[in-house]
């Protein structure tokens, strides 16, 4: 049987985690979105979704900010 005792606090730091995660999306969200507008505006840009895949800026911008902050929780 597991006591309870020894999980609780590993559900505090996953939830604490996941808030401090949320948090630097929140925050690097904005730069990400101006990135992907101005990819969208110049000709010459690479495109950084896969060809015949078409995606907002907003889910493009998400996307981005998302993959980039998950590299800060590795380790």
């Amino acid at each position: 049987m597991t006591d309870i005792r020894f999980e609780m606090p590993r559900m505090r730091a996953r939830s604490s985690d996941r808030l401090a995660f949320r948090l630097l999306v929140a925050l690097t969200y904005p730069l990400f979105l101006a990135a992907a507008i101005l990819s969208r505006l110049l000709p010459f840009a690479p495109s950084s979704t896969r060809p015949g895949e078409r995606v907002s800026v907003f889910a493009q911008a998400r996307r981005a900010s998302e993959a980039t902050i998950a590299f800060a929780f590795q380790g």
